[in-house]
């Protein structure tokens, strides 16, 4: 019944602040501002080893103070000689509502579907206050904290005859941006969320660099660490890509 309630009582607060954007939408003189990105990379190679992989990106976000929503997609494709050998898709919503000029109520709900973790799926849902510890022209740094609930289903039932995974968590978001030049820029998200029986870290880390008006190239490397994980897979996954971005 706990583990029922928590989840319930996180959306109806997610809810709620999303009647909120509603509300700011009425009473809100200013046209909300849009902006996003989509990213493309693919590498094939031939010969000794046939390899194909893809990896896709596109974020959008709607700022309309004090209100933001931002909503996130991410596909990971890979085929060795044919074979598939990395399939991964992840969905983010988030809002964030401000309270000040430099803290914040955030919530998150985050959906993940890895075929080759051991997973069915993972999801996340979990709210939050959120600080701006720097802001300036170099960039800015965030800082989020708060509870949040997690649920994962197995492709196998664990040693407790277990199918699915549910959990109270802890959540804790690092945001980084630092602006090298006018041209480049470096980024850093990390999130730690832990729980009585797992804990998962999360790594992003990204330098863009522009090509031509709103096409950038893009350097990511991708870790995530879960302390326990269904048998025959791997405690860390990592990823290194190279993508164009188009900024709108």
């Amino acid at each position: 019944m706990k583990n029922t309630l928590l989840p319930i009582s996180l959306l109806g607060s997610l809810l709620a602040l999303s009647n909120i954007s509603h509300a700011a939408d009425e009473e809100a003189p200013s046209a909300a501002t849009w902006t996003g990105n989509t990213e493309l990379g693919f590498i094939q190679t031939s010969g000794n080893s046939d390899t194909q992989s893809f990896n896709g990106k596109f974020n959008i976000v709607r700022d309309l103070q004090p209100l933001k929503t931002a909503f996130k997609l991410e596909a990971l494709t890979s085929e060795e000689s044919g074979d598939p050998s990395k399939e991964k898709y992840l969905s983010e919503f988030k809002l964030d509502y401000s309270l000040g000029e430099f803290d914040y109520f955030t919530s998150l709900l985050s959906y993940e579907d890895d075929r080759f973790s051991g997973y069915q799926y993972q999801s996340t849902l979990s709210l939050g206050y959120g600080y701006r510890a720097w802001h300036a022209e170099q960039g800015e740094l965030d800082i989020e904290v708060g509870p949040g609930y997690r649920r994962n289903a197995l492709e196998q039932r664990n040693e407790k005859g277990e199918k699915v995974e549910e959990e109270a968590i802890g959540r804790l978001g690092i945001n980084l941006l630092v602006n090298i030049s006018e041209s480049a820029k470096f980024t850093e998200v990390i999130t730690i969320e832990s729980g009585d029986s797992n804990t998962v870290y999360k790594s992003d880390m990204g330098l863009q660099s522009t090509l031509i008006g709103a096409l950038a190239m893009k350097i990511n490397y991708q870790v995530k660490h879960t302390d326990t994980v269904p048998e025959g897979t791997k405690n860390t996954d990592s990823l290194v890509g190279v993508t164009l971005v188009y900024s709108f």
